[in-house]
């Protein structure tokens, strides 16, 4: 599949903004990268248009659970900071960002969202809200001290990841995310 690289700041921002308020803020070293220079597993995980919990879900042979980091929310949008593992292994999947627009969710589904019980990709799916994924842009990312708890890592290193989009049918956007995968040696399925 090839997908052109679009300007997609503003989901590092969305990132940015969780690091923000902390004492020394680490910095995000990321570069755009076109969807054939990712190397194959994470061209497998990232470069399609299907929501990334399916993904994961399929890739890991289990349920995906959430960790949510940090929350804010103003009258319309709900951000949260997350981390998304695998249910039984608890093996890091996922870290990333998502800023998700209230109003466009049906009340079961905007409660369970606030709940910060389990990741969106999956509520909006057992709610049966028709949604499509739209990724914008792949990039690399080098590692700092809070990618590196989030996914367990001893050191900084080379990640892969996605901006994303959550579209409903009528094309409005329900959800914008930053979705980055913990190293392929971790990323690999469970033996």
């Amino acid at each position: 599949m090839e997908l052109p690289v679009l300007a997609c700041q503003k989901f590092l921002d969305l990132l940015q903004g969780f690091y923000a308020d902390r004492p020394e803020p680490p910095l995000l070293d990321a570069t755009f990268v076109q969807p054939n220079e990712l190397p194959p597993l994470p061209r497998e995980l990232l470069v399609h248009e299907r929501d990334m919990t399916s993904t994961l879900e399929r890739h890991h042979g289990e349920p995906m659970a959430l960790q949510v980091l940090d929350r804010r929310r103003d009258r319309d949008w709900y951000a949260r900071h997350i981390v998304l593992h695998t249910a039984r292994t608890r093996r890091p999947a996922e870290y990333g960002a998502i800023r998700i627009c209230l109003p466009l969710l049906d009340e079961p589904t905007r409660s369970e969202v606030l709940a910060d019980a389990a990741p969106v990709g999956g509520l909006l799916k057992a709610a049966g809200v028709a949604y499509r994924s739209c990724p914008g842009a792949f990039f690399k990312i080098l590692s700092n001290e809070l990618i590196n708890e989030a996914l367990q890592l001893d050191r900084p290193q080379w990640l892969y990841g996605r901006c994303n989009c959550l579209d409903d049918k009528h094309g409005r956007t329900m959800a914008e995310v930053i979705e980055i995968l913990p190293p392929e040696e971790y990323a690999a399925k469970n033996p």
